[in-house]
């Protein structure tokens, strides 16, 4: 597989600048196109939020794949699960183990190390292309207060880690899981996603627009939708951004 890797010193946003980019950058031969930066002015996560990183000391990624007729709509979660245990996976190498907290960030034990943001566009019942942002804590150790209280790899390890291992490694894994994505293996990505699953098969607490329940993850549907089983035996379906993990009960 072909990976083409553009390094940028500033820029706003990977996305941002990937999304602009993507016709000039794309071409036939490459199966991803990754951009990856020492500093973002205007970085992005889920729900909107930014992303906060110190300029050189972590992982700032964003990778381009344009997937033709292999991955569909109604399967479009899928990209997001590899994306999810691939990066598992490469963590998993440097003995950093993690969980996935729905519907894509990475965490150890109640600290955020990860967070993926997928932006995907359309055609017909395919997804044409996909731009697959990941801002990875690596040797940052001070933060702004925030809610969900970060982490880094060199946190968690006692070491600085070059990013450019980390960067190999990420990339590598990506175009393992992407790979068995293409060639149809659904299943198995959808399985080690649910297996490593913050509150899947337990009793968890979650806060909707109602209030807070109790609730165990049933399930993901492939299109992404969070299927909770409440307490009193009822099944609730939610799109992103319309539940929560309530984090002191992790």
């Amino acid at each position: 597989m072909s990976i083409f890797i553009r390094r940028l010193d500033v820029v706003d946003s990977t996305n941002r600048y990937l999304r602009d980019e993507a016709d000039n950058l794309w071409t036939d031969d490459k199966d991803i196109v990754a951009v990856t930066a020492a500093h973002q002015t205007a970085g992005r996560g889920q729900r909107g939020n930014v992303w906060s990183s110190r300029e050189g000391e972590n992982l700032l990624l964003s990778m381009l794949v344009r997937s033709g007729n292999s991955l569909e709509v109604a399967n479009q979660f899928l990209l997001s699960q590899a994306v999810a245990v691939s990066l598992h996976a490469a963590l998993k190498c440097y003995g950093i183990e993690t969980k996935l907290k729905w519907p894509n960030d990475i965490y150890v034990g109640n600290r955020k190390l990860a967070g993926i943001l997928v932006e995907l566009d359309y055609s017909g019942a395919f997804v044409e292309q996909a731009i697959v942002g990941i801002g990875l804590n690596v040797n940052q150790t001070e933060f702004p207060p925030m809610d969900r209280v970060p982490v880094s790899m060199k946190m968690l390890s006692g070491k600085d880690i070059p990013v450019e291992d980390v960067l190999r490694d990420v990339l590598c894994l990506f175009n393992r899981y992407y790979n068995e994505m293409r060639r149809g293996c659904k299943e198995a990505i959808s399985a080690e996603y649910r297996e490593l699953l913050l509150g899947f098969g337990e009793q968890r607490e979650y806060v909707d627009a109602a209030g807070a329940f109790t609730a165990v993850i049933e399930g993901v549907e492939p299109a992404g939708h969070l299927l909770l089983r409440r307490s009193d035996g009822t099944l609730s379906r939610y799109a992103f951004k319309e539940v929560e993990l309530v984090r002191d009960h992790w």
